[in-house]
C-alpha cells in the first residue's frame, strides 16, 4: 500500500466536522480493530495517543502536516479551530522545528510547551451535553469536539451552557474512550464557574475566532501594553521589571494554578522555571510561551494596573 494506512481508512471513515483529532484517530483505531496500533501510528514514533499531557499531540502533528495531495491530511490543522488557541503563542520557526523533530521520529517526551506533562489534571476531557445529543441525532456518533478541549474553555460557545468534564483514569487514554459513551456522560460533572474561569473562557474564545497570523500580531500588541503597564524596559539581553511585580506574579500564578488544579507538583514546577516568569511573558523575541501562563499574566496585569488587555 503506497499511501499511509490512515489515509486508506480515512477515505472510508472521514473525520467529522469539528471532531477532536486525537479522538478521531482513536475512533478510527477502534473501527479498524484488526490493525496493530504501532502500524496505525507508525509515522509518529509514539503510541501514546490520547494522553492529554500535550496541547498538540505528536501523532496529530504528523498526520496533519504530512505531505499529501488531499486537503484532509495536508491542511487539517492549518486553520483547525483548536490550533488557533495555541499557534499564536509560538513563532513559525519554533513550530516547524517541533514538527520536523516529530517527523524524524526523534524520541523525546518534551512537549512543544514546557510543563504540559504536568497539566493532566487541568485538562480533563470536556463535552457539551447538548452537542452530544445533536451529534447522536446528526451523525449517530457522540464525538469529542476539538473546541471543547481547549484547556481554558469552560462554556459551550453554541449552547451557552457549562461544559461537562470527564477525567481519564491513570491507565486509560482516548483509545479507551474514543466517543462520549453513556458511561462517560454518567461519570462526568459540570464545570463550576468562578471569576477566573469565566475570564479565561472569554479570552480563549477570542483566540479561537482569529486566524493564527493575526493572533501572533495581537499577542505582540498585548505584550507591548503589558510592558507599558508594568513600566518594564526590554534590552537586547533581558527585560527589566520591578521586583515587586515579579514577586506578586509568582504568588498570583501559584494561587491561580492551585485554584484551577490543586496539584502542588504542578504549580511548583511552573514557578521554578525562569521561562515561565513574568519576564518571559513580556519579551517580544521569546519564540515560545505557554498559552495558559500567558493568559494568566494578562489577567494579572489587568488586576494589578486596571484596564482591559484582551
Amino acid at each position: 500500500m503506497s499511501e499511509h494506512i490512515i489515509d486508506h481508512y480515512a477515505n472510508q471513515i472521514p473525520i467529522l466536522p469539528g471532531e477532536y483529532l486525537p479522538a478521531y484517530l482513536a475512533r478510527l483505531r477502534k473501527m479498524t480493530c484488526g490493525i496493530e496500533p504501532r502500524r496505525l501510528m507508525s509515522f509518529s514514533g509514539s503510541t501514546q495517543m490520547g494522553k492529554l499531557h500535550q496541547l498538540f499531540p505528536r501523532v496529530a502533528s504528523c498526520f496533519a502536516y504530512r505531505p499529501s495531495e488531499r486537503e484532509r491530511s495536508g491542511a487539517l490543522l492549518q486553520e483547525h479551530l483548536g490550533s488557533r488557541y495555541w499557534r499564536g503563542f509560538l513563532d513559525e520557526k519554533a513550530y516547524k522545528e517541533h514538527v520536523q523533530q516529530v517527523n524524524l521520529k526523534v524520541k523525546s517526551k518534551r512537549s512543544i510547551f514546557e510543563g504540559e506533562e504536568l497539566l493532566d489534571s487541568l485538562k480533563p476531557m470536556k463535552f457539551c451535553e447538548h452537542c452530544r445529543d445533536d451529534d447522536i441525532e446528526r451523525y449517530g456518533t457522540p464525538m469529542w469536539h476539538a473546541a471543547h478541549q481547549v484547556t481554558s474553555l469552560y462554556v459551550c460557545e453554541k449552547h451557552r451552557v457549562p461544559l461537562h468534564q470527564f477525567s481519564l483514569e491513570a491507565d486509560k487514554t482516548l483509545l479507551d474512550y474514543p466517543v462520549i459513551t453513556n458511561s462517560v456522560a454518567a461519570n462526568s460533572a459540570s464545570v463550576q464557574a468562578d471569576p477566573l474561569r469565566t475570564w479565561l473562557d472569554v479570552a480563549s474564545k477570542q483566540l479561537l475566532k482569529i486566524r493564527t497570523i493575526h493572533n501572533r500580531e495581537r499577542i505582540k500588541d498585548i505584550k507591548s501594553d503589558m510592558t507599558r503597564a508594568f513600566r518594564a524596559k526590554e534590552t537586547p539581553y533581558t527585560m527589566r521589571i520591578n521586583i515587586e511585580y515579579r514577586n506578586a506574579w509568582r504568588s498570583y500564578a501559584a494561587d491561580s494554578l492551585n485554584a484551577l488544579c490543586p496539584n502542588e507538583q504542578c504549580f511548583k514546577f511552573f514557578l521554578a522555571r525562569p521561562s515561565l516568569g513574568l519576564t518571559q511573558q513580556l519579551k517580544q523575541n521569546a519564540p515560545v510561551r505557554h498559552p495558559l501562563i500567558f493568559l494568566l499574566a494578562m489577567k494579572f496585569a489587568e488586576d494589578m494596573v486596571g484596564g482591559n488587555l484582551s
